[in-house]
């Protein structure tokens, strides 16, 4: 997936960064509880980024404004 290797190469870049994967399959009740709709759903506080293509700029995007707060 484009989005697990972006986020993987960002753990390398970034090492403050945290990032906990959740497979829906076998936590969906979790996923439902905090309003998943689609996937993936990248979150961070009160910023979220969803979408069926998310290009690697705008997950750097995002990962760069969660770390910047």
């Amino acid at each position: 997936m484009l989005v697990g290797r972006e986020l993987t190469k960002l753990e390398k870049e970034f090492p403050q960064l945290s990032i906990e994967r959740v497979d829906i399959v076998t936590n969906a009740t979790r996923a439902l509880k905090e309003g998943v709709r689609m996937i993936p759903d990248l979150r961070f506080k009160d910023k979220n980024l969803t979408g069926v293509f998310l290009s690697p700029a705008k997950i750097r995007e995002f990962v760069h404004i969660a770390l910047q707060s």
